[in-house]
């Protein structure tokens, strides 16, 4: 994604570095003399070669690390930190079914290894095998002396985030909450969540909680706070927000954005966009589902009801192509919507940035529940006689869509199923500000 979303928080592996020179340390006492023997067995000889694979991977020398790989396995074969670490090295060196290959090694020794269970479950994730990875990281947290809890639930929102899945990541990211309430990373990421469904009365209620939890003020994090107060209508306070801003960050993508287009788009804004194409995407999805359903029980009845009839009936009906039902009245363009195409997106949190898009887009203003009522019961293009009276006092053809207060081209392409861009096009709109009662084209003008 961008600058809004941090990268999946692996648990380190279980090296013991303090061990790697010295060994266990025990002293015996001969005749009131202390004797120091070193107890240096083979799986902390093991760990030692561990340590330093790592670190020679840090640094890029490929060859020792693997070298070091290799002697820590003779020295302890059956020990899980061995191929933990040899499905680090592999995945970092891309060969990612070596990596599978070794970490289903380590749950062959111990298969309630909580560490294993959360670092396989990342790396299937970063496959996009979210089910998969979804099923280790509950795992890892039925496991009762794991303590890492939080982290690992923030993995599993992490890993929704990155199929768009918003909807299963933040009931994620809330129970990472409930195992740790000022856990700073999560609540970040819940006010970014509720932005991107233009639920921004929480959104605000997060990022107040998450200011309590850090006292540390980032770019990012004001730029947000100045959208949600903005959106709030809470123009003062939004205006404090730009004024920390740009005394603090001077030189930050966010304040040089504000001062050229009042940070118009924000990296949440990318995240909104994307839960709005997912929404889309799912309900089209569902809807094939129901409409293919309904076809094959039509042909199951016709032949209980006409056993002896016509098989190229049965067959005709069971071959037609089902089309989707219309989510837009007689007379309105039939928009395809948008489908994601991003599975190369990044998945990313509060701490890891993204980039800002030119193309400005206003924040949502909508949530889930909310587009499914819509979904199920779809308002016509023109919904009432005014429509149809300002439309014609302007001498605009066909459908048209009369701005009230609180629309945005966000509610409206949502409302009527034409892409932002679309509205933009055919209205001849240089940015994205509407004003109440201003007449929106929703069918392409004629020459």
């Amino acid at each position: 994604m961008h600058k809004s979303v941090k990268m999946f928080s692996a648990i380190t592996l279980a090296v013991v570095t303090a061990m790697a020179t010295s060994g266990c340390v025990t002293q015996n006492y001969a005749e009131e003399k202390p004797v120091v023997d070193r107890d240096v067995n083979k799986e902390q000889k093991a760990k030692t070669r561990i340590s330093l694979a790592l670190s020679y991977l840090n640094m890029g020398n490929m060859a020792q690390a693997k070298f070091n790989l290799e002697r820590a396995k003779e020295f302890a074969p059956d020990l899980v930190d061995v191929y933990t670490a040899f499905a680090h090295y592999f995945e970092v060196v891309g060969e990612t079914e070596q990596a599978e290959e070794s970490y289903r090694k380590a749950l062959d020794i111990e298969d309630d290894n909580a560490d294993t269970l959360n670092n396989f479950g990342v790396f299937l994730c970063r496959q996009q095998r979210v089910s998969e990875a979804e099923t280790l990281f509950k795992k890892a947290i039925r496991v009762p002396s794991y303590l890492r809890v939080a982290e690992t639930y923030e993995n599993i929102a992490l890993c929704h985030l990155k199929v768009n899945d918003i909807d299963k990541a933040e009931h994620a990211m809330e129970r990472s909450l409930a195992h740790s309430p000022n856990r700073a990373t999560s609540l970040l990421q819940l006010a970014q969540f509720k932005y991107a469904k233009g639920d921004y009365d929480q959104a605000g209620l997060y990022m107040s909680r998450f200011e309590l939890a850090t006292r540390r003020f980032t770019p990012q994090a004001m730029a947000l706070a100045f959208k949600i107060q903005q959106n709030m209508g809470n123009a003062e306070i939004a205006e404090n927000y730009a004024k920390m801003l740009i005394n603090m960050f001077p030189e930050s993508e966010q304040a040089q954005s504000y001062l050229e287009d009042g940070l118009i788009r924000i990296a949440e804004d990318d995240l909104a966009e994307r839960y709005h194409r997912y929404v889309l995407k799912t309900a089209a999805l569902s809807t094939t589902g129901k409409q293919t359903a309904r076809v094959k029980k039509s042909v199951v009845k016709s032949k209980q009801q006409s056993p002896q009839g016509d098989a190229s009936a049965v067959v005709s009906a069971a071959t037609k192509p089902v089309s989707l039902p219309a989510t837009q009245d007689k007379g309105k363009p039939q928009n395809k919507p948008p489908v994601d195409n991003s599975s190369s997106s990044k998945t990313q949190t509060a701490a890891t940035p993204v980039k800002q898009q030119t193309s400005p887009v206003q924040p949502p203003a909508i949530n889930a529940a909310a587009f499914a009522v819509n979904k199920q019961t779809p308002k016509p293009a023109v919904t009432a006689v005014g429509n149809q009276a300002a439309a014609s006092a302007i001498n605009v053809d066909g459908p048209v869509h009369i701005v009230a207060k609180g629309d945005n081209l966000y509610r409206i392409s949502l409302k009527y199923n034409i892409t932002i861009s679309t509205l933009r096009r055919w209205n001849d709109l240089v940015d994205e500000n509407i004003h109440v009662g201003q007449v929106i084209r929703l069918s392409r003008p004629k020459k």
